[in-house]
């Protein structure tokens, strides 16, 4: 099973298999004459209700899939001669004691990906000719999707801990990392097609996954105490957890338009300018549109979902730059809200000169603090209560348009929501369909009581 491909709606599976479907079109319920010789006769089929016999076998007997020249299917394969992904991995590092409680490491962690699965179209449509590479010999295939072995990954880092291990009432830890994580696709089975299968290559780029930056620090303060007054006056503590993170890629693929038109519907667009002016954020990203007049700019708030009008001035650099009046009349641009930078459709018939995962998010920064409070009934039994606050400071984390590893698309794709597009819309952990006690929510907080015997 596959899916995610954006040339196959909903994914493929076993069901797109044309070996047992008919070589010619039949109405349902009539034997088909011939098929191609298998009998996997699964398949997406919508059978009118006058065809149900609902006193006996529901469903009509005969073909329920037909694969012609006409009407081609799409099929799902794998290279016979499929090898084995595999990972190198390697470290060093080096420790050093300041004194018997603090101590710091630093340390190089890197690994290398090879043979990793990826997916490429090995049908794909000439677009010169209309032609595609198995039409004479698969006259009754489209798209023949292919699990090869063309994916790589890199990943370099440095990485650096400093422990304070518990004394005179304080224990912390601190630990940053600065690394680099690149591949030519990043969620394997679930990834999506190359802008370009011939040229598969062109998609190696930052990972999904890569955070340039990380910084952590937990740490806790037993506050000095003393007897008297019920325990109140001892058996506090105090504990924190932060968390800073720079942005993470945001993938972009237009579902929609086929400018390349290959059908294969993994476009990208040509971008102009810096791709920092299009860090993603609670708002999307302006869209022009209305070419070649009169134009309309609007961005939309993910918030209020209320979209705003901008000065049409704004597109006036989508027109200098596009290289197609007919794409950009059909698709429209997108501009940074300084007018810096725009995102324009490409020429008719060609692959846009973007790059993958160019775009970048705004980062997460979160701090959680707590208040324990000890109470101790003789030597063997003690109850701790607990008053837990996460993301203290109520700072609002807009999620990545693309998701990564939760894939939830809000605002990644130009042709199917113009008026989202760059918009996070969502707190990480909604995006994730997690909106509970999570990385990303807004200011939550909980009691506890923890019983100890």
């Amino acid at each position: 099973m596959q899916s995610g491909q954006s040339n196959f709606g909903g994914g493929g599976g076993i069901h797109v298999i044309p070996t047992g479907a008919c070589t010619v079109a039949v109405p349902v319920g009539t034997p088909c004459p011939q098929t191609f010789g298998g009998n996997i006769v699964l398949g997406n089929a919508t059978i009118p209700s006058s065809r149900l016999n609902w006193n006996g076998p529901v469903f009509p007997v005969g073909a329920t899939l037909s694969c012609t020249v006409a009407v081609p299917c799409n099929v799902i394969t794998v290279d016979p001669n499929l090898k084995t992904p595999y990972v190198v991995s390697w470290n060093f590092g080096v420790q050093h004691a300041f004194t018997n409680n603090l101590s710091l490491e630093v340390g190089y962690v890197g690994n290398h990906g090879t043979n990793l699965t990826g997916f490429i179209d090995v049908n794909l449509l000439n677009t010169a000719t209309g032609v595609r590479p198995y039409d004479s010999k698969f006259p009754y295939l489209g798209f023949i999707n292919r699990t090869v072995n063309d994916a790589r990954s890199n990943y370099n880092s440095l990485q650096t801990t400093l422990t304070q291990r518990f004394s005179k009432g304080v224990s912390f830890k601190a630990g940053y990392t600065y690394g680099h994580g690149l591949d030519n696709g990043s969620l394997s089975r679930f990834g999506n097609l190359p802008q370009n299968s011939l040229n598969p290559g062109a998609e190696y780029a930052s990972s999904d996954y890569d955070v340039r930056h990380r910084f952590t620090l937990t740490g806790s303060y037993e506050i000095p105490g003393k007897n008297g007054f019920g325990q109140l006056l001892k058996g506090w503590k105090l504990n924190s957890i932060v968390s800073l993170q720079s942005a993470q890629p945001w993938f972009v693929g237009d579902t929609q338009n086929d400018f390349s038109g290959t059908g294969e519907l993994a476009d990208r667009w040509n971008f102009f300018g810096n791709p920092a002016d299009f860090s993603s954020g609670s708002s999307s990203i302006p869209w022009c549109s209305g070419f070649p007049g009169p134009v309309t700019c609007q961005s939309q708030s993910g918030i209020s979902g209320l979209p705003t009008t901008l000065p049409a001035s704004l597109a006036q650099k989508c027109v200098t730059l596009a290289p197609d009046p007919k794409t950009l009349a059909q698709g429209g641009c997108y501009v940074s809200a300084n007018g810096r930078s725009v995102m324009v459709p490409p020429k008719v018939g060609t692959y846009g000169t973007m790059g993958r995962n160019i775009f970048r998010d705004s980062g997460f920064k979160n701090v959680d603090f707590s208040v324990f409070k000890t109470f101790t009934f003789k030597e063997k039994y003690s109850a701790q209560f607990r008053w837990e606050l996460f993301n203290v400071l109520n700072r609002p984390n807009i999620a990545n348009p693309y998701g990564a590893a939760n894939g939830s698309g809000l605002g990644v794709d130009p042709g199917a929501s113009p008026l989202t597009f760059g918009c996070g819309c969502a707190t990480p952990d909604v995006a994730a369909g997690n909106p509970l006690v999570g990385s990303g929510s807004s200011r939550v907080m909980q009691l506890g009581l923890k019983l100890m015997f």
